[in-house]
């Protein structure tokens, strides 16, 4: 799944961010998470577009709902990597996050 590494990514960027106090690591951190969002939303048209679809052949729900925690708890986690950026800027500038 792309979003696997996507996260992945977004998690080493802030760890980077952190040790570094890198603006344009922050920078880099919502673009991240944008693009995480996106693939979780992709993903959530996939299946919602995938249940009307009466073609397709059939697919146990629990994989459909699995996958959709697994995307959705990587998405968080892309999220609090963002949080963690704002409290880097903000300790580093004195100045609330760009997000904020």
């Amino acid at each position: 799944m792309p979003l696997t590494g996507a996260s992945y990514t977004h998690y080493c960027d802030t760890q980077y961010a952190a040790s570094s106090h890198c603006f344009n690591a922050s920078a880099k951190l919502y673009q991240m998470d944008d693009t995480v969002d996106a693939l979780y939303r992709k993903y959530l048209r996939e299946v919602i577009t995938q249940e009307n679809d009466k073609d397709k052949r059939e697919t146990d729900p629990r994989c459909f709902i699995s996958g959709l925690l697994i995307l959705r708890y990587l998405e968080r986690i892309s999220d609090h990597a963002c949080y963690i950026g704002d409290s880097i800027h903000y300790s580093v500038t004195g100045r609330s996050g760009p997000r904020r």
